[in-house]
């Protein structure tokens, strides 16, 4: 197992691609969030289809919108993808920013509660009837130590913590402590990559100089579209995204368009700094540059055992 860990610009795909030319047994698996829905081309950065053509990822374009694709729902679907590739000989090489999705893969998840939908759409009501910060008092009273980790207004993540302890009885450490299960540690001999950038300027001039082509017209079109298709909630998590959610305050008049670039901008810069911080604490990790593509190329080289 490969794994390729990076912050959002840092020319992941292109890693990626070049590593398929050299060692044509890799078979590439997407680690991302927002890549995985059909529909979110233009602000989840996602490559073209003549690359996608190429050069197949795994777990792009997986799901429509029209349903939520969870963690769990993740995490089994590359569970399978990592056994059908070994069983044709090949190497999996999962690449990404979603560095939460590669801690579980790596050290397992839990076997949490799959999603309550008369009991979401309850909390969801009263949401609409007396706010998200209702909501946030019901988990204090809950689970006090959950509800100081989760932000007031994450209607999300509050709504998932409720379902949790009301399905489990167990405050949300121990229903995520309790049987982790499907840990890639016990199973395969992972190789851990990641492109962290030694001068974070260089980072922030690529996120800039991407940026354009995320966010605009295309972008605020790709939106109502999703939106005038599928009728999905605000909250849908493709559209709690960055790009997708300052591109949703934009169209329901939360922000004016002029200010779309600058608060997508700073989004992602700090979406990349958090990737960085996951990444000065992941154990195991070999990092290189974000230019370093042919040293780290002949240190898999050597991993792999090629001549």
């Amino acid at each position: 197992m490969i794994f390729l860990l990076g912050p959002t610009a840092a020319g992941k795909t292109d890693w990626a691609i070049n590593w398929q030319n050299k060692f044509q047994f890799l078979e590439i698996i997407s680690v991302d969030s927002v890549m995985v829905y059909k529909e979110c081309n233009i602000g989840s950065a996602k490559p073209s289809n003549e690359v996608l053509k190429r050069y197949p990822h795994r777990l792009i374009n997986h799901v429509s919108v029209k349903n939520i694709f969870s963690v769990a729902n993740f995490i089994d679907a590359a569970h399978q993808l990592i056994k059908d590739i070994h069983l044709q000989d090949k190497i999996p090489l999962m690449v990404g920013g979603s560095m939460m999705y590669f801690n579980l893969l790596k050290n397992g998840i839990s076997s949490l509660p799959s999603a309550d939908k008369n009991l979401r759409e309850k909390l969801r009501q009263k949401i609409v009837n007396e706010g998200v910060e209702s909501l946030h008092d019901d988990l204090i009273k809950l689970d006090p130590l959950a509800a100081k980790q989760i932000k007031p207004k994450d209607s999300q993540r509050i709504i998932r913590a409720i379902e949790i302890i009301s399905s489990t009885g167990k405050s949300i450490d121990l229903s995520l402590n309790h049987s982790l299960q499907n840990r890639l540690t016990e199973k395969y001999n992972l190789i851990e990559y990641g492109i962290y950038p030694k001068q974070r300027g260089e980072l922030h001039q690529r996120i800039e100089e991407r940026q354009e082509s995320l966010v605009g017209d295309k972008l605020l079109n790709e939106i109502e579209s999703i939106h005038h298709a599928f009728n999905i909630s605000d909250e849908h998590p493709a559209m709690k995204a960055i790009n997708y959610r300052q591109g949703l305050q934009v169209i329901n008049g939360q922000i004016k368009k002029s200010e779309l670039f600058n608060k997508s901008l700073f989004a992602t810069r700090q979406l990349a700094k958090r990737q960085c911080t996951w990444m000065k604490k992941w154990e195991g990790l070999r990092c290189f540059d974000l230019n370093a593509i042919d040293i780290a190329s002949d240190q898999l080289k050597k991993q792999l055992n090629l001549r």
